[in-house]
């Protein structure tokens, strides 16, 4: 995968339930871990400005 190459650390899963809800789930590309958030704080935890 292109991120895989390029090294970025974070992978975005976004579906339709998560959007519903106002969820994304983040997936640390190093270690698996997995984590749903809250849009707003799944911004905050990857330093994305509004």
């Amino acid at each position: 995968a292109t991120a895989d190459l390029i090294g970025l650390p974070w992978q975005v899963i976004v579906g339709p339930r998560g959007v519903a809800a106002g969820e994304v789930e983040i997936k640390n590309r190093k270690s698996g871990e997995r984590e749903t958030l809250p849009i707003a704080e799944a911004r905050k935890r990857l330093g994305i400005a509004a």
